[in-house]
């Protein structure tokens, strides 16, 4: 009798809390099914069709369009003149008009339909030249086509390893050794294989993307809604060359940039084959492919903290990081979120956002989002940027002290000590002034 009046009490309150969570939608405007509740907090679960990157293809009057901008009717007028610069732009960088722009997206759209309707019925995927890469030519200035000669054979090579990857088997047979000699054990061989930084997190379920965005928002996966549950998420990184670094926002920003994003998707693809070998699936979450947004995903690690300039900055290399991810239910041991003073010394410093040439860096305070403490941040203006200095800009990269390297004396104080941030900024201004630029082009041929 116990156990029913329980069971009963139970369901009661499950049906509370699933009448109070449609209350939070239909009235306070909080998607439902976008939504998680983790403790008593509403978490907002990533979608990766909100990336701008996402929204830049979308083309007016077609389904995925008009359903994006019902859904998000405030980004419509920012998006119309973020797409009408990006076709500008590319339409300069590949010598064509802006109308061919269009109407070759609008090609590339038709066969993107026709190609997502075969590979639903065979299996068969896309050839490339039904992709963005295929459609448009390469680019034709001296410094593009230096840029391209350098990273993309590593992206290819990238690629490659992660075709290889997704034909490998998982063992049959089960390695057990625990979670705390597992995890150094994994930590290890991702050194080896050249990650700068490694950490663990708890994959939770708000932390992963609903839904595909693909490719400029064209692929013929947007909205496919991603299944990926596993229990934890290996975290690595890779540091970016400082010297590359401190010449953004010139080409040499994106070689660097664009290096460490293919260092990343090595790393994880043979440290993701190595999980396998041991008895364990084990799915990529890198540049081939992500499964979720890998900012709030390696402060969760504990590989730093989240910055004013709405990325992690750890105390050794700043915000000069890529990162990507091998998911798995491999027993780990977790690892915590780091709390180094970061919130303190950017509520003082502020120079990622004084640099920033698009003003895409807030200079208000930080907010708690999905339990992670943030600072606004306007993609647009900051994706614009990328569109006219034909880079990934970076110019923030630069301007981070921790980016040029602090005094570990003074930043394990910060927390405690406010005289230390003082001082950390002191010298900054007085080594680096309003930031590090070397005008000197890294010579490429």
């Amino acid at each position: 009798m116990e156990n029913l009046i329980f069971l009963l009490i139970q369901r009661y309150l499950i049906r509370l809390r699933e009448t109070i969570w449609h209350i939070y939608n239909d009235y306070l405007g909080i998607d439902f099914h976008r939504c998680i509740l983790i403790e008593g907090v509403i978490m907002k679960r990533f979608d990766e069709r909100d990336l701008v990157v996402s929204r830049i293809g979308l083309t007016e009057n077609s389904k995925k369009y008009e359903n994006f901008y019902t859904r998000h009717p405030e980004l419509l007028d920012s998006d119309r003149k973020t797409r009408e610069l990006a076709m500008k732009v590319v339409a300069k960088n590949f010598g064509v008009t802006p109308e061919k722009v269009k109407k070759r997206l609008k090609k590339l759209v038709i066969m993107q339909k026709i190609m997502g309707s075969i590979t639903r019925l065979t299996g068969i995927k896309a050839p490339s030249k039904f992709s963005i890469e295929g459609i448009m030519p390469p680019e034709k200035t001296r410094e593009g086509i230096a840029k391209y000669k350098l990273f993309a054979p590593a992206i290819a090579a990238a690629f490659s390893i992660n075709k290889a990857l997704g034909k490998s088997k998982v063992s049959k047979d089960k390695v057990d050794i625990g979670p705390e000699k597992m995890t150094l054990l994994i930590k290890k061989i991702a050194s080896l294989y050249g990650a700068d930084l490694v950490g663990v997190a708890e994959f939770k379920k708000h932390q992963r993307y609903s839904h595909r965005g693909d490719k400029l928002g064209i692929g013929i996966e947007y909205g496919k809604p991603i299944d990926a549950s596993y229990k934890y998420a290996i975290v690595v990184g890779a540091a970016m060359d400082k010297d590359m670094v401190n010449r953004a926002p010139k080409k040499e920003i994106m070689i660097s940039s664009m290096l460490e994003y293919s260092q990343t998707t090595f790393i994880t693809e043979q440290l993701a084959s190595y999980v396998k070998s041991l008895g364990y699936d084990a799915l990529t979450d890198n540049f081939v492919k992500y499964y979720s947004p890998m900012t709030p995903l390696a402060a969760e690690a504990g590989l730093g903290q989240i910055g004013r300039c709405n990325m992690v900055v750890n105390e050794n290399f700043g915000n000069r990081v890529r990162f990507a991810a091998v998911l798995t239910d491999l027993p780990l041991v977790v690892d915590k979120p780091v709390d180094f003073g970061m919130v303190e010394i950017c509520a003082k410093c502020g120079k990622c956002a004084r640099n920033c040439p698009a003003k895409a860096i807030s200079f208000g305070e930080p907010s708690k989002i999905n339990g992670l403490m943030q600072w606004e941040h306007d993609e647009n203006k900051c994706f614009e940027m990328w569109m006219k200095v034909g880079s990934d800009c970076g110019v923030c990269l630069s301007s981070c002290p921790f980016s040029q390297g602090v005094d570990q004396a003074l930043s394990t104080k910060m927390k405690q000590d406010e005289t230390a941030i003082d001082q950390i900024i002191s010298q900054d201004n007085e080594e680096h002034g309003k930031r590090v630029f070397l005008k000197e082009g890294w010579p490429v041929k």
